[in-house]
């Protein structure tokens, strides 16, 4: 099964030297829903070793959180779809996929466009769909 959600907000945000990109909904039963990326803007010897040197996602709270681990991030216009690895999958218990709904403005779906470029910048998973 998939997991998901419509989101009616969104944000970009450039704080301490990382990129942060959000895409979040009301709670639900008093819990956070929300997809979140997060890019370091450099990363150190430490980082790279303990392999936190990979764009961090986060889906609904830190328990659903990971350095890496996605197989692909696309994004369509009017949804993003990601796929996690088989182990982000397991800790999920489902089949790894999110799927998040969006309608957004050309200029707000611009600006989210970029941050994700910027975010997966490098990374041959990332794709655009129209």
């Amino acid at each position: 099964m998939s997991a998901g959600f419509t989101a009616t907000e969104m944000s970009v945000l450039q704080e301490d030297d990382a990129l942060i990109t959000t895409l979040g909904a009301p709670a639900a039963h008093g819990d956070p829903v929300y997809l979140m990326f997060q890019r370091a803007d450099e990363y150190d010897e430490q980082d790279v070793a303990l392999g936190m040197d990979e764009p961090y996602i986060e889906y609904c709270g830190q328990g659903f959180s990971w350095y890496g681990h996605m197989h692909a991030v696309i994004l369509h216009a009017n949804r993003l779809s990601v796929q996690m690895d088989a182990e982000a999958a397991m800790q999920m218990d489902d089949d790894g996929q999110i799927d998040v709904r969006f309608n957004l403005t050309p200029e707000r779906y611009a600006q989210l466009q970029q941050a994700l470029r910027t975010t997966f910048e490098g990374c041959d998973y990332y794709r655009e769909e129209r």
